[in-house]
């Protein structure tokens, strides 16, 4: 069915920079955005509705209207619906590309047949799926799915979007199709259980702190159970596993396997529970606290081994004590770590700063966790699955260490493919005045995307502040998936103006994607498959 044809009243132009041509409409109820294929001279040619125009007769002979009540009385003679069409791709049989020549004059313009806008634009077959294909008003165009290529998902993808915009939703749609592989979510909310709900098995890294250890296993467990029901009336089955070392008689909690009957359905959820150790974190605390400048990094691993042998410590909270104790035999009063620092020649600003990472450490409360009759250690880590590690509940800096040491975890034990999801991406890797954390934050980044990119891993940000999020992750993200944002941060991302008033106002779901797996830009409705709940 035609609707239109290339008017002869507009020259039809091809540059290095753009290709435009206009047509003439007599049907087919198109909006700015709508894609139609124009036919003719043996070629087809894909455009984009970039303007739409009518205009009266008298208009267009410009003639002058003296008065309101003149105006009124001359009854409407319009003329014909003028299109600017904005050409994507021309294709010669099955061979499409960049435009290269003119649509010829009196082309016929039509609707695409299903599936027709994705062959001409070249969209992938194979990959993650985004949603489907849509125009700017949100409105989907028929028989078009977009899908994400392996390959550019582990060239990392960056998800923007205000709250409520389905820049969540998004995300878990992306982890449940790679469930079935190795996925790692980092949850700062308590969304991300939700997809047991959708028949997915989850695993939930749940660290545990002293003050929850306290309280015994059953406290871990409801806190598993109150996250994954969301607030609904829930039953659940709880089977607790404890674990006896052979050598020194001390029990650990190694996990539990909680059934949760909500009424939003069923779900399985096997909890590990996870603390860290001082003997093991202790020679990792550069690569787990941010504070440390990059001097104290260097004589780190110094003064740790010195202390040690000076105190007989080997808890965070034994050296800090140590340290920070007052030094005997010196002619003024001093603490041991200035007498440590005169000793090892180091100035008292550097002893200072490793101090306070280990107040730090000692103060998150998931050092050395004891409580209720049981330990809570660092697991062996398994990421096979579907995998949730659950600090929704923590402050930021038990967040920041327990995110920085999962993620070097991930590195070690990667498979390709492993997606790595991060949830409010800038609390973990913010924008920072501090050249010391801006380095120990761009290390990190550094080591997890590019670095890892060789070995499979792929990772998923997403954030509603990206004015707050590092730059280099911008830098890095190959794939920016844009749903309903300010303009300020539209502006700071990019997006074109025409399509800024768009997205200001888009819908729930409504995603702007630009990615080098893509020809040109485009639009993406979000279809909600999976359980989500808040």
């Amino acid at each position: 069915m035609t609707c239109g044809f290339v008017s002869r009243q507009f020259p039809a132009e091809v540059s290095f920079d753009e290709a435009k041509t206009y047509a003439v409409l007599t049907g087919c109820g198109l909006e700015v955005g709508s894609y139609v294929v124009v036919e003719g001279g043996g070629r087809r040619y894909l455009a984009s509705v970039s303007k739409l125009q009518v205009a009266d007769i008298y208009a267009v002979a410009k003639t002058p209207v003296l008065t309101p009540e003149q105006e009124k009385a001359v009854s409407l003679r319009l003329g014909p619906l003028i299109a600017e069409l904005e050409i994507l791709s021309e294709c010669s049989g099955n061979s499409c590309g960049p435009p290269a020549t003119p649509a010829p004059i009196h082309s016929s313009v039509r609707p695409p047949a299903p599936g027709e806008v994705g062959e001409m634009l070249g969209l992938p077959r194979e990959g993650v799926v985004l949603g489907a294909l849509a125009l700017p008003s949100g409105r989907a165009a028929e028989g078009e799915v977009v899908r994400l290529p392996l390959e550019a998902l582990r060239h990392h993808v960056l998800v923007v979007g205000t709250t409520g915009s389905g820049k969540t939703v998004l995300v878990k749609e992306i982890a449940k199709q790679l469930a079935g592989q190795q996925v790692v979510a980092l949850d700062a909310v308590g969304h991300f259980y939700h997809l047991a709900y959708s028949g997915v098995r989850v695993r939930v890294v749940l660290p545990v702190t002293r003050q929850m250890a306290r309280r015994g296993a059953r406290a871990v467990v409801r806190r598993v159970v109150k996250t994954a029901a969301w607030g609904s009336r829930a039953r659940f089955k709880a089977r607790v596993r404890f674990r006896k070392q052979r050598a020194t008689g001390e029990v650990y909690l190694a996990g539990a396997v909680v059934e949760v009957e909500s009424p939003r359905g069923r779900g399985v959820f096997e909890v590990v529970p996870w603390a860290l150790e001082s003997r093991r974190i202790l020679r990792d605390l550069p690569r787990a606290i941010p504070i440390l400048s990059q001097q104290a990094r260097i004589f780190y691993q110094r003064v740790l081994k010195r202390a040690v042998e000076l105190s007989g410590q080997k808890t965070a909270e034994g050296l800090y004590e140590f340290l920070t104790s007052p030094a005997e035999g010196e002619r003024r009063p001093v603490v041991m770590y200035e007498k440590l620092g005169m000793e090892l020649g180091l100035h008292s600003s550097t002893m200072e700063n490793i101090v306070r990472a280990l107040l730090a450490l000692v103060e998150t409360g998931l050092v050395d966790v004891v409580g209720g009759g049981f330990k809570v250690v660092e697991p062996r880590y398994d990421f096979s699955g579907y995998t949730v590690v659950d600090i929704s509940r923590l402050n930021v800096h038990q967040q920041r260490l327990v995110v920085y040491r999962i993620l070097d975890a991930v590195y070690r034990r990667a498979r390709p493919t492993t997606a790595v999801l991060i949830d409010e991406a800038h609390l973990f890797f913010p924008q920072t005045r501090s050249e010391d954390e801006q380095a120990f934050i761009e290390g990190h980044l550094t080591r997890l995307t590019r670095l890892g990119r060789a070995r499979g891993i792929a990772v998923v940000f997403a954030t509603h502040m990206p004015t707050d999020l590092n730059d280099v992750v911008v830098q890095l993200a190959n794939t920016k998936v844009i749903l309903r944002s300010d303009l300020k941060i539209l502006e700071r991302l990019d997006v074109p103006a025409k399509d800024r008033r768009f997205l200001a106002v888009a819908d729930k779901g409504i995603a702007y994607v630009r990615s080098y797996a893509y020809r040109h830009p485009i639009y993406v409705k979000v279809q909600k498959t999976v359980a989500h709940f808040g």
